[in-house]
């Protein structure tokens, strides 16, 4: 009787620390509802403040030690309207998180890639999305820093305001 009491309440203590593990691991989510903020374009130069249709959607979950990877996906859209000499087209741009490396409460870093138009125009390029854990609302954003291999560090940005959050 005595071994089988040992024997159940060491299962219990390990139930209990791996229970605890798990939902040690934050998961967040955010959403932005056509309510962006600009598009710059790191191959033409345009930046575009003026946007339609401007929609994101991302869920991370940090990890947690010891063997829970980085998990997180992003995908955002726009119709971007030139309204410049030197930016005079428009474009519909999509950006999207093709594989996490690292995630934190505020932010993702990983490979993205970027479309304009239908058209991949920049694959599997490093990125950063950061201020992630803002509130939403009150005129809180997020950024996302995209490298171009051609035209250097940070030159695609998508950047929107943070209209619903969900923590667990």
């Amino acid at each position: 009787m005595k071994k089988q009491t040992i024997i159940i309440t060491l299962v219990l203590m390990m139930l209990g620390a791996f229970s605890i593990s798990a939902t040690a691991q934050a998961t967040h989510s955010v959403w932005t509802n056509d309510n962006g903020l600009v598009i710059r374009d790191a191959q033409t130069g345009c930046s575009y403040q003026s946007l339609r249709a401007f929609d994101m959607a991302t869920s991370w979950t940090e990890p947690a030690p010891p063997t829970y990877p980085a998990v997180a996906h992003f995908r955002g859209v726009s119709k971007a309207y030139a309204y410049s000499s030197a930016c005079n087209t428009d474009h519909f741009y999509e950006f999207r998180l093709v594989r996490a490396s690292s995630t934190t409460v505020d932010d993702i870093v990983g490979r993205w890639n970027v479309y304009r138009d239908n058209v991949l125009v920049c694959n599997g390029c490093a990125g950063t999305a950061y201020g992630l854990s803002q509130a939403a609302g009150v005129g809180n954003y997020y950024k996302v820093y995209i490298d171009d291999p051609v035209f250097g560090p940070q030159t695609w940005l998508y950047s929107g305001y943070i209209d619903q959050r969900k923590d667990f």
